[in-house]
């Protein structure tokens, strides 16, 4: 919101989540759980079936490897003080991320292989679930200055941005048995102390824009300019690390009668994780104010890695009054979902 009486806007705690299951793993799971539950059945019973069983059991559980569900989280604020040749504003985000995956274990498919094996060997199984999760909390400053390109009263603006900024960052490498999973006890022990690590770094988020005619502005922005690994608990002999890097992004939006567009592409590849796939993102978003009451809006997002789903996105602005605005977001796709919102007050 922003007080006419000072210039001082504030951005109330904005939430938003999404959650990834593009490889289908927790169908997967729930298929080879159910042939694991026939086959221990049919072992008990003696019965012949038993050993084509066994065989769709094991390619179940093969076909689980490499497979992963994929989840990330945000929340923050911000403040704005602009000043006649200037602005400055001051921000705190918290943001998450997790990945999870099945780590399988050799001696499983030698189990389930085994014509001998027991329906209590079956029970048993060695295989486990990992997770790895990274939380950043970073609170910076944005300096911004704003100019003219040239002296005509329609020579282009151009404005440049510097965000200095501190991160704490604490990973998570966590892994339990299946079966612990089942019981819904898997997160009882994520945030052990065993399986935390913490650290702290310094970065810098960069960004110019060029108001080349009213209502039509384009921008570049670079986040994260300095690279930085963050390694996790070693866990199970498993180790992994957590990767803040560079993400430089193209973008821009033009706003006309009422109807705004937006589009931006990512130019740099980013991975967050060691061994989950890279990330490269087009975004593009409509929206239409409807007599300065609410804001209708629609974005689509492409992955040209393809290691991500499409997302289609809508989203509702209300401003019946100038004391309260809301915003909502939902986010759906292919195994994915996701939802943001983020309310507004006067003083």
């Amino acid at each position: 919101f922003r007080d006419e009486r000072t210039g001082l806007s504030v951005a109330l705690p904005f939430v938003t989540a999404t959650a990834r299951d593009d490889d289908e793993l927790l169908d997967a799971v729930d298929d080879f759980q159910e042939t694991l539950d026939t086959l221990q059945a049919q072992i008990d019973a003696m019965d012949p079936a038993a050993l084509v069983q066994r065989s769709v059991a094991l390619t179940q559980l093969q076909g689980l490897e490499g497979r992963a569900v994929n989840g990330e989280a945000e929340i923050g604020f911000a403040a704005l003080a602009p000043m006649e040749d200037y602005s400055a504003t001051l921000w705190m985000r918290v943001r998450g991320e997790g990945r999870a995956f099945p780590d399988i274990a050799a001696s499983d498919l030698a189990t389930i292989s085994d014509p001998n094996s027991s329906s209590a060997d079956l029970e048993d199984l060695d295989s486990e679930a990992v997770l790895i999760a990274a939380q950043r909390t970073e609170f910076g400053a944005t300096i911004a200055v704003e100019g003219a390109l040239g002296t005509g009263a329609d020579a282009p603006r151009l404005s440049f941005g510097i965000t200095p900024k501190v991160q704490w960052i604490e990973t998570y490498n966590y892994a339990a048995g299946v079966d612990e999973f089942e019981d819904g006890n898997a997160l009882d022990d994520f945030q052990d102390e065993q399986y935390r690590r913490s650290s702290s770094a310094f970065n810098l988020d960069l960004g110019v824009a060029a108001e080349l005619e009213k209502g039509a502005v384009v921008g570049l922005a670079v986040r994260d300019v300095f690279r930085e690994d963050h390694p996790m608990t070693a866990t199970g002999g498993r180790e992994f690390s957590y990767r803040v890097q560079p993400r430089t992004t193209l973008g821009v939006a033009v706003q006309r009668a009422g109807l705004g567009f937006a589009a931006d592409v990512d130019l740099t590849r980013t991975r967050s994780f060691r061994g989950a796939p890279a990330s490269q993102f087009f975004r593009m978003g409509v929206e239409a104010n409807v007599f300065g009451q609410a804001q209708l809006r629609a974005g689509f997002a492409h992955d040209f890695e393809d290691g991500q789903s499409d997302l289609l996105s809508f989203g509702l602005g209300l401003s019946p009054a100038e004391t309260v605005r809301v915003d909502l977001l939902g986010q759906f796709g292919d195994n994915a979902v996701g939802a943001g919102l983020q309310i507004a007050l006067t003083l």
